[in-house]
């Protein structure tokens, strides 16, 4: 299963569900505008974040803008609660599994949801239609 966070029903957020529902992916929603996330949830977040606030913080939405948030030496809490008050500030969607967070949509990025034995066998799939194939009269058929 993976979890969608997100603030605005916007293009980027229909193709992160359209594309982990049609891979057979569960996904789990979360409109953090009705639901703000918990001190605790952001630091999950941050936890999973290759690049920390980076990675969350959307550095040209008007929200950030208008808080004047130094990224670099903000604190968890004061993060947490910039969140709570304004859930814009973050990027969206933040999609995210036990282990591994995306935000945004990049279909490249996405492949990390699915699982490693779908994932081969998708590219066993896409080897077999490139990989030559003899025909009875010696010609080969790509």
């Amino acid at each position: 299963m993976v979890n969608l966070y997100f603030h605005t029903n916007d293009p980027s957020k229909r193709k992160a569900v359209n594309w982990l529902t049609s891979r057979g992916i569960k996904v789990e929603q979360r409109n953090l505008e009705k639901q703000p996330l918990t001190k605790t949830e952001v630091r999950q977040l941050l936890a999973l974040s290759l690049n920390g606030t980076d990675d969350l913080i959307s550095m040209r939405s008007r929200d950030t803008k208008a808080l004047k948030l130094d990224t670099q030496n903000i604190t968890i809490d004061e993060l947490a609660a910039a969140i709570e008050v304004s859930p814009r500030i973050l990027k969206n969607p933040v999609i995210f599994d036990s282990t591994k967070l995306v935000t945004g949509f990049d279909r490249e990025k996405m492949g990390i949801f699915i699982p490693k034995k779908q994932r081969r066998l998708e590219l066993s799939r896409l080897l077999a239609k490139l990989t030559p194939s003899p025909q009875p009269n010696g010609q080969v058929v790509l």
